[in-house]
């Protein structure tokens, strides 16, 4: 080796210091804990999106829309709705019915229960009367300024149809939140017994050509006779 050549200076390893050293461990238990709770949070609406759809959740709508979603129920010919109204745009109903008379284009609607501003829960129930033994359908509007409710009577006809064992078809709101301008209205429920021959002939709103029996509510602006 020439005597005018020199070795190369050696690297001296890299050194860090204690409060370094802390600091980096810190920020990798930062970052394993902000993907851990990421994680988790995920997971979590997860959980409450289901159970808000199991619940009738209603989600977030305009200041001037009505707004409706299917809750569940465990009782047989039971049946639960949640429902908002705006509160200063018009004053609310929901009517309910157990026939759609032939050639008619909507059901014919025994009476209706008003509905106050917010939330409220709609209970539209089928039994027999304790009171006097005879069997009806009843609206129940069920809200934080009270319960308000209407029943009326069925004829024989109709009991035997609901004490019967048929298949019905649903067409009413589902548990996804259905949203329309107050000045609309919105078909809660529509259960429609099919009993008989031709009782598949009603879809949708086109008028059926015999008495379709049925469960039957409509949330709608309480503007006039029904």
């Amino acid at each position: 080796m020439d005597a005018t050549e020199t070795e190369p200076p050696r690297r001296r390893p890299t050194r860090i210091s204690l409060r370094e050293y802390l600091g980096l461990v810190t920020i990798v238990m930062l970052a394993v804990g902000l993907a851990v709770n990421s994680y988790r949070l995920r997971d979590l609406r997860q959980e409450i999106d289901a159970l808000r759809l199991e619940t009738g959740y209603l989600a977030k709508t305009g200041p001037d829309q009505i707004a409706a979603a299917r809750a569940p129920s465990d009782q047989p010919l039971t049946y639960r709705v949640r429902v908002r109204v705006p509160d200063g745009v018009s004053r609310f109903r929901v009517a309910y019915s157990s026939i759609w008379p032939k050639n008619s284009a909507r059901p014919q609607w025994y009476g209706a229960v008003p509905v106050p501003a917010g939330e409220s829960i709609v209970t539209v129930r089928i039994q027999e009367d304790p009171r006097d033994g005879k069997w009806k359908i009843a609206t129940l509007v069920g809200s934080k300024e009270g319960n308000r409710r209407m029943a009326t009577t069925l004829p024989p006809e109709q009991i035997r149809v609901f004490r019967g064992s048929h298949d019905a078809l649903s067409t009413g709101v589902g548990r996804e939140t259905v949203a329309v301008n107050a000045s609309r209205s919105i078909r809660v429920l529509d259960e429609r017994w099919l009993v008989g021959e031709g009782s598949l002939l009603l879809y949708g709103d086109r008028p059926p050509d015999r008495d379709q029996i049925g469960v039957y509510a409509e949330l709608q602006p309480d503007d006039g006779p029904l």
